[in-house]
């Protein structure tokens, strides 16, 4: 685990560096308009209207499966796993999320992601790390670990939800971000993919970086979105195979039936 203690000093100044720039962008440019409806804010202390937020609050309340985070029925729940993954055998531990992928915290991802609100991840990371301090197994986790994407698709859109998200829970938990896995295939989008074909699409994707050893490492694996889980599921695989013994997953949203899906997932 010495190689978890020295990337954690070292990503730690990277990350107050960067939590201190991107507070002072907020303070600055942040519009003191709605983050969802655009209507004008008068002295809320929010970037969110009432009504918005009674909004999201609804949406939050859905339950969802511990497992793998799938919004569920009341009572859909046995032996901490639901009908939808009771029939697997879980690379993951564990799984929480902020919410379902629903009008306003879909809307919320999307405006982050695609639309130029950079600011917004304060807000997704802050309510991603109330989702993990409420995990039964945080304090197993010894270090964050985020889903890469590839470098080509850096160079088209800088902004990378699942590392910026992970910075934030990663600072706030005071736990060190491991920046050790690394996408070697880009491969096509996955919307409209069942999880058989997306995990066929991920598969081999993923790497650790070389001379990387997870040892009994307790990783906590952050991505923006999960669909199916497939890239979730193969990242896990790949941690394990260097010696990961327990992988566990936050998101902030979960795709269910009838939703848009992420491109990635």
């Amino acid at each position: 685990m010495n190689l978890i203690r020295r990337m954690g000093r070292q990503a730690g100044f990277a990350s107050r560096r960067a939590d201190y720039v991107g507070s002072a962008v907020v303070e600055l440019i942040f519009p003191p308009r709605c983050a969802l409806c655009r209507e004008w804010l008068e002295g809320q202390g929010s970037c969110l209207c009432a009504g918005c937020q009674e909004g999201l609050r609804v949406e939050f309340e859905e339950e969802a499966c511990p497992m793998c985070a799938a919004t569920v029925a009341p009572y859909e729940v046995r032996d901490g796993r639901c009908g939808k993954c009771r029939g697997r055998r879980p690379s993951i531990g564990g799984t929480v999320r902020v919410g379902p992928y629903a009008e306003n915290l879909g809307r919320l991802i999307r405006n982050y992601k695609y639309g130029g609100r950079d600011q917004l991840g304060a807000l997704l990371g802050g309510w991603l790390t109330q989702s993990v301090a409420n995990a039964p197994w945080l304090k197993r986790v010894e270090a964050i670990v985020s889903v890469p994407t590839h470098w080509r698709r850096r160079l088209r859109r800088p902004l990378h939800a699942a590392d910026a998200l992970a910075l934030v829970v990663a600072r706030k938990q005071s736990l060190p971000h491991m920046p050790i896995l690394r996408r070697v295939r880009a491969g096509p989008h996955q919307a409209g993919m069942s999880y058989e074909q997306r995990a066929k699409n991920v598969r081999g994707a993923f790497a650790v970086r070389h001379g990387v050893s997870l040892r009994d490492a307790r990783l906590l694996l952050i991505d923006d979105v999960k669909t199916t889980g497939a890239t979730l599921a193969e990242c896990a695989k790949i941690l394990r195979r260097a010696g990961a013994a327990e992988i566990y997953a936050a998101v902030v949203v979960t795709v269910g039936r009838g939703r848009p899906a992420d491109r990635r997932s």
